[in-house]
């Protein structure tokens, strides 16, 4: 385990998507109860698995609201940090998304983490009449709604009419319970998405390689130092796929493989999705891929977790997190 990040914390993204509500409720609880760091629900209105376009435009099944399951899960726990992994900026009006994140971290007790993002799937936006423009307008959109969503949380007034975003004299009142309730930003473009994170974010979410995570870390440092901010005041967390842990990798990969396809991934797709995955095989592997996203800067690492949802994964990884992650 040479190299693991005595930080490292971990975190679940559950997917809401074929699953009672009592079952995802309680896989909220089993998360908490278990000691792990941080706790999320997703901002989808179709069901997806994974991140082909093609195939997820012909899956179909029931899915949960985003900011309606959080509510749950806040009712359902006590202790953990909460968020939406993460919020569509097209979606919500923005002084509404505040009021709402604002409201839950009053009935949290103060655990609430509001993600945004730009939004990446078109036929959540278009199927429920909501605006998709191409990837600049979306970034436009997002950078507008982070702006405001700063303003109001800082406490100021906010009055803007850009393109995407209008609002005439705004305040959220009451504040949040915390004194600085954290912004997640997601996504990892350099030209567009890091300079946001660096002036406006307390949280960032990125994907990819542990290479290439280290590289937008190395980007978000020099960003924040050219506008004059510490980089160490901003949380890095990577997104990763779902985890599967057994004693052989080839009982991991089958297990993985029959729980995509029971989300609708093509059968060849989802054992080729298995198979190529760090974090799916003996619980020693999963925690030398981790170590390698310590070493490239990572703090907290947020796991997809699919319904059926697996009780003995999440135990090896309770046992990780007790043993080489930090105390609380």
């Amino acid at each position: 385990m040479s190299g693991w990040g005595a930080s490292l914390q971990i975190g679940f993204q559950v997917w809401a998507q074929n699953v009672a509500w009592q079952d995802l409720m309680d896989a909220a609880a089993a998360i908490e109860d278990r000691g792990f760091d941080s706790l999320w629900s997703n901002d989808h209105f179709f069901p997806i698995a994974g991140y082909e376009l093609e195939i997820n435009q012909h899956i179909e099944g029931p899915i949960f609201e985003g900011w309606m399951t959080l509510a749950g899960f806040v009712a359902r726990t006590r202790r953990i940090n909460l968020g939406c992994m993460v919020s569509a900026a097209g979606y919500r009006n923005p002084g509404l998304l505040v009021k709402m994140a604002s409201t839950l971290d009053h009935a949290s007790g103060g655990r609430l983490v509001l993600g945004l993002g730009a939004g990446w799937y078109e036929r959540d936006h278009v199927g429920f009449g909501y605006e998709y423009p191409a990837p600049a307008g979306r970034l436009d959109r997002m950078e507008e709604t982070v702006i405001a969503v700063r303003g109001l949380l800082d406490g100021d007034t906010v009055t803007m009419d850009g393109r995407w975003v209008r609002m005439l004299s705004a305040r959220n009142d009451p504040a949040p319970l915390q004194h600085r309730l954290p912004l997640l930003v997601g996504g990892s473009g350099e030209r567009r998405t890091l300079p946001v994170v660096a002036r406006y974010a307390d949280w960032w979410n990125g994907e990819g390689t542990p290479a290439e995570i280290a590289g937008k870390n190395a980007a978000i440092d020099r960003l924040c130092e050219a506008a004059g901010r510490n980089p160490s005041e901003i949380f890095r967390t990577v997104g990763l796929p779902p985890p599967l842990v057994r004693e052989s990798r080839s009982e991991a990969v089958d297990k993985l493989t029959a729980t995509l396809v029971g989300h609708g991934m093509p059968p060849e797709q989802a054992r080729m999705t298995a198979a190529g995955s760090e974090v799916v095989g003996p619980l020693g592997q999963v925690a030398e891929a981790l170590a390698r996203y310590a070493d490239a800067g990572v703090a907290q690492a947020v796991f997809d977790w699919p319904p059926p949802f697996d009780e003995e994964t999440l135990d090896a990884l309770a046992i990780l997190r007790r043993e080489l992650g930090p105390g609380r």
